[in-house]
């Protein structure tokens, strides 16, 4: 258990190196991020629905992934932010589109639509390999299925409210 407790962390800081500064930067230059989405292909109302909700949702992943109430969301969170942006990448490199401009920022933009597809992969696998240890950590502690192992959801809720009282001792 300890064990997996270690590789949590890492993964956690892992995606925290990536979703810090991939949401800063577009908040940072968001002119930029803004022209950059406006110039994919695809609708401006997605485009519009984007530029807002891509750094609110980057954002949200990384405060889940730092507090670990919420750890097993921002991993999945993490998950389908990473599964979408490697469909992408990946529709872009079977040659959907003629032209394709990358509206990433930071290192990823001078990556190779290649090396960004396996960039893109390396982290979708961290995610979903953090979000299934911490399922695991969540049920090998109890408090993540109480009501499927019989007990009631008010009786699991105190549980899990005496589990975080004794942490905090």
């Amino acid at each position: 258990m300890k064990t997996k407790t270690h590789i949590i962390t890492l993964i956690s800081i892992a995606l925290l190196l990536l979703w810090i500064p991939a949401s800063l930067d577009k908040l940072i230059y968001f002119q930029a991020f803004k022209s950059g989405i406006l110039r994919q292909p695809f609708s401006d109302t997605l485009g519009q629905m984007l530029i807002y909700t891509l750094p609110l949702l980057e954002i949200i992943a990384a405060i889940c992934i730092v507090n670990g109430r919420f750890r097993l969301v921002g991993f999945g969170l993490s998950s389908l932010l990473m599964a979408a942006f490697t469909g992408y990448i990946g529709i872009a490199l079977l040659g959907a589109w003629e032209k394709l401009p990358c509206g990433c920022g930071s290192v990823i933009s001078g990556m190779s639509w290649t090396q960004h597809l396996w960039f893109n992969l390396f982290f979708l696998a961290l995610s979903i390999w953090g979000y299934f240890l911490q399922r695991g950590l969540h049920r090998s502690s109890g408090s993540g299925l109480g009501a499927a192992e019989g007990l009631s959801a008010k009786r699991q809720h105190k549980n899990n409210l005496l589990n975080i009282l004794n942490l905090k001792r």
